[in-house]
């Protein structure tokens, strides 16, 4: 970690036992869940293919029983299973957006960024604990901070010390962010992005449309905060911008109720239509969920319709 970098949130904030605990109960599905993410991309550290020994992992029901490696089971007193890998290589990268929109908050809800670190957590323990590798990015016009691929627990050590270790702030970096991963040309694998989208659009969608250009799978994850999903303002209120300080403006939020909640509906259903036409997975979802539970949905959404759905 970089000596500038200071921790803003405690890493069990960012990972807490209890989103540990419910993606453990994923073990045997979300083995078939993240090969799922990678139909297209290719799995390439299918666990179970090759003779190649990766690691052990404890014997768990459903585990196949020719797996067990009984010499290291009769050692420990415990069953314990080897894992091998197949020789391609996977490529999960995270990108997450840190522009200051993001650390808008509620009434007893959590931040955008927040809930978008806890998530970028939970798939990287989920990655990182079948094998596979992640790399992280956090986006903003300031300092976009770069993790490398992994796919170690030290690694993933850094990469929740770096979603806890960063906070929002600056003006949006997102599409400066996606254009250096595409001018990288790397392998073709998945890009994870989680970002409110509270920007001009076309940049960004530029960009990711090019990553699917190239082969990439790109799967979209929105935080909403229920105060801007709902607009629950009945009187005058003051709004500032959060990534222009100096932009402030008072309104009558009755009357701007209806045409807000028609702007905000009309965006969503444009990003719904064109996330369908560059097939990417757009997936919405509101800051006072867990978000154990919205990967675990989504998951379990993969599992069954393949990349193909929205």
């Amino acid at each position: 970690m970089p000596p500038q970098q200071r921790q803003v949130y405690k890493l069990d904030e960012i990972l807490s036992p209890h989103a540990k605990e419910a993606l453990s109960h994923l073990e045997l599905f979300a083995r078939q869940a993240v090969q799922g993410w990678m139909h297209g991309a290719h799995v390439s550290r299918r666990l179970g293919v090759s003779t190649e020994f990766d690691h052990h992992k404890l014997y768990q029901a459903g585990d196949p029983i020719k797996s067990i490696d009984w010499k290291a089971s009769a050692r420990h007193d415990r069953f314990y299973i080897k894992r091998s890998i197949e020789d391609s290589a996977v490529a999960v990268r995270l990108i997450v957006d840190r522009s200051a929109s993001m650390a808008f908050a509620g009434p007893d809800v959590d931040s955008k960024y927040l809930q978008a670190a806890r998530l970028a957590a939970c798939l990287a323990y989920l990655i990182t604990g079948h094998g596979d590798s992640v790399s992280l990015a956090t986006a903003t016009a300031g300092e976009t901070l770069w993790l490398p691929a992994g796919s170690t627990q030290r690694h993933l050590v850094q990469i929740l010390t770096a979603l806890a270790s960063s906070e929002p702030l600056s003006q949006d970096g997102l599409q400066n962010c996606l254009r250096t991963l595409v001018e990288r040309a790397e392998r073709r694998g998945i890009v994870a992005v989680i970002s409110d989208l509270m920007f001009y659009p076309a940049p960004v969608r530029r960009e990711m449309a090019r990553l699917r250009a190239q082969g990439h799978e790109v799967i979209l994850f929105q935080p909403q905060n229920p105060t801007e999903h709902d607009f629950p303002f009945n009187r005058w209120v003051q709004f500032g911008d959060l990534e222009n300080a100096s932009a402030r403006t008072r309104v009558d939020t009755v009357l701007l109720k209806r045409i807000y909640r028609e702007e905000l509906q009309n965006l969503q259903e444009a990003w719904v239509a064109w996330a369908r036409r560059f097939d990417v997975h757009l997936v919405p979802f509101r800051t006072d969920e867990h978000v154990d539970t919205v990967l675990s949905a989504y998951a379990a959404f993969r599992a069954g319709h393949g990349r193909g759905g929205k």
